[in-house]
């Protein structure tokens, strides 16, 4: 009995992980697009608010292979600050799609984790 109370709140405990992580990713989603719309000042703030989330979504797991990916998003998210136009809005989908993938790397370990 103690065993089953104790796996449920382990699900419980991985399954709010996963939405907490699910809405890290809508957020940074949000933010990768209004970056292209920003310029100087707000376009640094921006981004380095952008680095904070994506290094602290890889703290949810500890990989070479991920703090390698997290430092080419982090780099083009910088890049994204300088870019404007087209490219930005092609730099940006880049970007988000690889922090999906990012964030599919941190979900599968956590939910075997149960």
């Amino acid at each position: 009995m103690v065993q089953t109370m104790e796996s449920e709140s382990k699900e419980t405990e991985t399954g709010k992980k996963s939405s907490r992580i699910q809405e890290k990713v809508g957020k940074l989603g949000n933010d990768i697009d209004n970056l292209t719309k920003k310029t100087g000042n707000e376009a640094s703030k921006l981004a380095k608010s952008i680095n904070s989330e994506i290094k602290s979504l890889s703290k949810e797991i500890k990989s070479i292979d991920v703090k390698d990916e997290v430092k080419s998003i982090t780099g083009r998210v910088e890049k994204l600050v300088d870019t404007t136009g087209d490219s930005a809005k092609k730099l940006a989908s880049e970007i988000k799609a690889d922090v999906k993938k990012l964030v599919e790397k941190i979900e599968i370990p956590v939910s075997k984790k149960k």
